[in-house]
């Protein structure tokens, strides 16, 4: 879910239960505290470790989460902070256990939030890197990012009160309910198209689901796509577990080299499914790993979210029989 809806839903949670100003910008300062990982995932870009200090990694997890929500708190507590924050952050806050509990609530509301959407979190880390997914939306619902920024710009404008006009928010809310509505019963057709061999992953269209088998017998990753409307897509389409030429010489230990790179354990950690495709140059190998699914969910997505996918649904790695290293 987008950095925005972490913010708002705790919000309206908070409005909603009546809780006091304090308590409310802690239990919003919790929402949005996991996705302050992008202040500290440089270290992997200097330092390359197959620890999960990437996005949605070790902050989003119970344990973590908990640390990450008190730091937060107790920095934004302080006088300096509150007045330079122009009354985003409340005055009267201040770090406590009540706060903190409503902190780590928010922490809560997160990771629930990120369970929901593909690629899940990783909740029990470190005592297991197992994701954990409902693989109901996708990573970033449009409709809803959209949705709410137009109604925290809303929000913003009514300040200082920051008072939410009833009938707006309960038309927001609705229109929660309907998406996820939506995004239920899509699922739900899906997995009636496909046998239980398939696993069902929600594409960046709304009213459409990619469907991936592990076909072992043939060595590849089938992909189906299925939308609500129209059923099964005619673009079916299939991804060799490995794709490389016939003479293999010096390939198999091109491709340990590359496997003991932190950025590729890192890569397949976050994948739902890994192919390859290798090719020689020069001596080297040039090995590419990519995610069948995330390049199927952002195939004809928004421009924005396409270009970005790129990054994150493949790398590439140049190995040789005695080195590797990522291009």
């Amino acid at each position: 879910m987008d950095f925005f809806s972490h913010a708002l839903l705790p919000y309206l949670l908070g409005r909603f239960l009546r809780i006091r100003r304090d308590y409310l910008a802690a239990l919003v300062l919790g929402g949005i505290a996991p996705d302050l990982d992008v202040l500290v995932v440089w270290i992997n870009q200097i330092h390359p470790t197959s620890y999960l200090i990437v996005h949605r990694g070790f902050t989003h997890t119970f344990l973590f989460g908990f640390f990450v929500a008190a730091i937060l708190l107790f920095l934004v507590s302080r006088g300096w902070i509150k007045t330079r924050s122009r009354g985003i952050v409340t005055e009267d806050l201040q770090f406590s256990a009540t706060t903190l509990a409503y902190s780590y609530a928010g922490i809560i509301s997160h990771l629930f939030l990120d369970f929901l959407t593909s690629g899940g979190v990783p909740l029990f880390y470190p005592l297991t890197a197992a994701r954990y997914s409902a693989e109901i939306f996708s990573r970033i619902e449009i409709v809803i990012m959209i949705a709410t920024l137009l109604f925290m710009a809303k929000l913003f404008r009514d300040r200082p009160e920051m008072k939410i006009d009833k009938k707006v928010s309960a038309a927001f809310l609705i229109f929660l309910l309907v998406i996820s509505g939506i995004r239920l019963e899509g699922k739900d057709m899906a997995n009636g198209f496909h046998d239980d061999g398939f696993k069902i992953y929600p594409d960046s269209n709304l009213f459409q689901w990619i469907m991936l088998k592990n076909d072992s017998n043939n060595n590849s990753f089938l992909i189906s796509k299925f939308n609500i409307f129209t059923g099964l897509l005619p673009d079916n389409a299939s991804y060799l577990h490995q794709n490389a030429p016939l003479h293999k010489d010096g390939l198999d230990e091109a491709l340990k080299r590359a496997e003991s790179l932190p950025q590729v354990k890192l890569f397949r950690w976050r994948s739902s499914a890994v192919a390859i495709n290798a090719s020689e140059k020069e001596g080297n190998w040039i090995i590419e790993y990519y995610d069948p699914v995330i390049v199927n969910q952002y195939m004809n997505s928004w421009r924005p979210l396409n270009a970005s996918s790129r990054g994150f649904g493949s790398i590439q790695v140049m190995a040789n029989e005695t080195e590797a290293e990522l291009l």
